[in-house]
């Protein structure tokens, strides 16, 4: 049934105005409170971008950081090659060394081994020209000493052995 009284639709229309704008300004409220919300969700999404696009940065930093000490691990380990190659020459010119060093020493006991002959030849040698020195001088001194007998007159003869 319809109410034909003015004043009955007015304060029909006035419930129904107050019970919408009530609606309407619950749902502000609502919009209201879904908006600060959304605005802390952005916040704190924004907040962990930032902290992402951070950890991006840090993470570009260590690759590059990376990368850095693998080049200069490549030349430390280029310089280390090259270390361990000249070692290994030295190691080997030092081994040639060692082996002269061994040949000479070798050769040095065979020479002090032939000083040491030629010495004890040459003590030898010695003793046997002193002793033929010395015979020839007792044969000088007894051929002299037998020349003097046969010169010596006769009657001195005697006497020779006597005198001394």
């Amino acid at each position: 049934m319809t109410d034909l009284n003015p004043n009955s639709s007015s304060s029909s229309l006035t419930s129904v105005q107050s019970l919408d704008v009530n609606i309407l300004a619950a749902k502000v409220m609502e919009l209201q409170e879904a908006l600060v919300q959304s605005q802390e969700k952005n916040l704190m999404l924004t907040a962990q971008l930032r902290e992402m696009e951070r950890m991006a940065r840090d993470g570009e930093d260590l690759k590059s950081e990376l990368v850095n000490q693998g080049l200069l691990l490549a030349d430390k380990s280029k310089e280390n090659k090259q270390l361990h190659q000249e070692l290994g020459r030295i190691t080997s010119v030092l081994e040639q060394k060692l082996q002269e060093v061994e040949e000479l020493r070798l050769s040095t006991t065979e020479l002090q081994h032939q000083l040491k002959t030629r010495e004890s030849e040459r003590d030898l040698l010695a003793v046997m020209l002193n002793e033929a020195e010395n015979a020839q001088r007792r044969q000088h001194v007894d051929d002299q000493y037998n020349q003097a007998a046969k010169d010596t007159p006769g009657w001195l003869k005697a006497f020779k052995g006597k005198s001394t």
